[in-house]
C-alpha cells in the first residue's frame, strides 16, 4: 500500500475538467472527472464491485498498460490507490462480490490456494483469508448481510454449490439440495424481515423462490412446478416482492409476491410461453417500479409499473426493425438504474452515440454525458452514489495497444433537479422522445 497517499475522507473538486455539458436554459454545468492513481496520475482500469466502506470507495481495479493485475483499490473521491496487493505481480487476486460486515470488508479473492473468502480491515490496512477455512468453502459469490450473518453461495465437493453462513469465525454450509447436488442460491434480497433468493431444492424441481429466517430454509413459492420459474431481478415495492419469472404460460414477465403466494403482475407481451418481455434492472423511483423490458415492438426500453399496469415511459433508441433478425439494434437496454438527487440515472444506447450516461426526471429522459464521442459509446456501468456524487465506470477512448474499451472510474457532479433543463452538447440539442399514455 502506498503510504504517501492522504486519507482525506472529504470529496475534493476536480483539478482537470475532462467533460463539460452546459444547460442551455440555466447556464449551470455538469462535469465528469476521471479518478486517477495518486502519485502517477494514471487511470485505474476495469473498476468493478464498487462499494463504500469506512468512508471510502473500495473496488476491484487494475493498472496500465495490460490491466491484468486486478487487486483491491480504494478512493477518497478524488484520487485512488491500491488498498491491498494480495497476489503481487501481473496476475492479481481478482477480488469480487465486496460486502461490508462487522466493521470489515469481505470479498472473494483468488490465490494459489483457490478462490476463498477474504477480509480487509481498514484500521490496519491488511487483507487476510477469512477464518473458518476448515469447512473448505470455495468460489464464494453474492455476499449479502442478513440478521447479523454474512450469507453467500459457495462450492464444496461433497455438497455442491450451496448456501453458506459466516458469523465472523466459522463458515457453515446450508445444504438445500440434499447430497452432492447443487441448489445454486442467488439473487438475495430482504423482504418482510426474511432473506429471499432463488434456488433448486430437489431433482426435477427447477429454480424457484426460497427464503430463510436465519434458521430454517423453506420454499416460498413454486410458480412453474417440475420445471422452475427462475425468479430473478428482485426488488421490494409497496410491501411486495417483485421479480422476473417464467411460468410456462406467459413467457418471462413481471411477477409479484406478497408473503403468501406469487401472481403475475404484468403480461407485457401476451401470446403464450414463448412471448417474453424479460423485465430486468427493477428499481423503485418516485413510488413506481422502473425497469428495462421489450414489448416486441420497440426493443428493450425504459418501462414503469405503478401497481396496476406497466407502460413504456420513453423510447431512447428509435431505430426501426432492420428486418434481418438483428433486433438488438433497436434496444437502448437501460442498465444500472440508480436514484440520485431525486433523478433516475442509468446507462443506455440511443443507437447513435453508443452506451452512455442518461437520466430520467419523471417526465423526460436526457443524455447526461457523451464521454466517448462516436458510435461505440463509453460503456457506462457500476453506478454508485457516494458523498453527494455519482460514481461510475466508463471509457473515454481507446488505450494505445489495446483493441478494446478500457473502463475507468469517473465521478459526476450533478446540479439540483430544479436546474435540469434541455441539454446542449457540442451545439447539438439531444432530447429523447417521450412515450405518452
Amino acid at each position: 500500500m502506498n503510504g504517501t497517499w492522504s486519507l482525506d475522507r472529504q470529496p475534493r473538486c476536480a483539478l482537470t475538467l475532462l467533460v463539460l455539458l452546459s444547460l442551455a436554459t440555466t447556464g449551470a454545468a455538469q462535469t465528469a472527472t476521471l479518478i486517477t492513481e495518486s502519485g502517477t496520475g494514471l487511470p485505474v482500469m476495469y473498476p468493478s464491485y464498487i462499494t463504500e466502506y469506512d468512508g471510502l470507495l473500495y473496488f476491484r481495479g487494475s493498472t496500465p498498460p495490460g490491466g491484468t493485475d486486478a487487486e483491491l483499490w480504494r478512493s477518497n473521491g478524488a484520487t485512488a490507490e491500491r488498498a491491498a496487493d494480495i497476489v503481487p505481480g501481473s496476475t492479481g487476486s481478482s477480488p469480487a462480490y465486496l460486502a461490508v460486515y462487522n466493521g470489515k470488508l469481505y470479498f472473494a479473492a483468488s490465490t494459489s490456494g483457490g478462490t476463498k473468502l477474504w477480509q480487509y480491515e481498514s484500521s490496519t490496512g491488511t487483507a487476510s483469508q477469512a477464518p473458518g477455512e476448515s469447512s473448505q468453502a470455495s468460489l464464494p459469490e453474492e455476499l449479502t448481510v442478513y440478521g447479523g450473518i454474512l450469507y453467500f453461495r459457495a462450492f464444496r465437493s461433497n455438497i455442491g454449490v450451496e448456501l453458506w453462513k459466516f458469523d465472523g469465525a466459522n463458515q457453515t454450509p446450508v445444504d438445500i439440495f440434499p447430497g452432492s447436488g447443487s441448489s445454486y442460491p442467488q439473487h438475495f434480497i430482504q423482504y418482510n424481515g426474511l432473506l429471499y433468493f432463488n434456488a433448486c431444492g430437489q431433482v426435477n424441481q427447477g429454480t424457484e423462490l426460497w427464503r430463510t429466517d436465519g434458521s430454517a430454509v423453506t420454499n416460498a413459492a413454486t410458480i412453474y412446478p417440475n420445471n422452475g420459474s427462475s425468479p430473478e431481478q428482485m426488488a421490494v415495492h409497496n410491501n411486495a416482492l417483485y421479480f422476473s419469472a417464467y411460468d410456462g404460460v406467459h413467457g418471462r414477465e413481471l411477477w409479484r409476491y406478497s408473503g403468501g403466494s406469487a401472481s403475475l403482475a404484468a403480461d407485457i407481451v401476451p401470446g403464450g410461453q414463448y412471448s417474453s418481455s424479460n423485465p430486468n434492472g427493477l428499481t423503485v423511483y418516485r413510488d413506481k417500479l422502473y425497469f428495462s423490458a421489450n414489448d416486441g415492438v420497440h426493443g428493450y426500453e425504459l418501462w414503469c409499473y405503478d401497481g396496476n399496469a406497466a407502460r413504456m415511459v420513453v423510447e431512447i433508441n428509435p431505430t426501426p426493425d432492420p428486418g434481418d433478425g438483428d433486433t438488438w439494434m433497436m434496444d437502448s437496454s437501460p442498465m444500472d438504474l440508480t436514484v440520485f438527487n431525486d433523478v433516475l440515472y442509468f446507462s443506455a444506447d440511443d443507437g447513435v452515440l453508443g452506451r452512455e450516461l442518461w437520466s430520467y426526471d419523471g417526465n423526460t429522459a436526457r443524455l447526461v454525458l457523451d464521454i466517448n464521442r462516436g458510435q461505440y459509446g463509453s460503456g457506462v456501468s457500476e453506478l454508485t452514489v457516494y458523498n453527494g456524487n455519482l460514481y461510475f465506470s466508463a471509457d473515454d477512448g481507446y488505450v494505445p495497444g489495446l483493441m478494446e474499451l478500457v473502463p475507468k472510474v469517473w465521478v459526476l457532479a450533478v446540479p439540483e433537479p430544479a436546474t435540469l433543463g434541455f441539454l446542449a452538447l457540442g451545439g447539438l440539442g439531444i432530447l429523447a422522445r417521450r412515450r405518452r399514455g
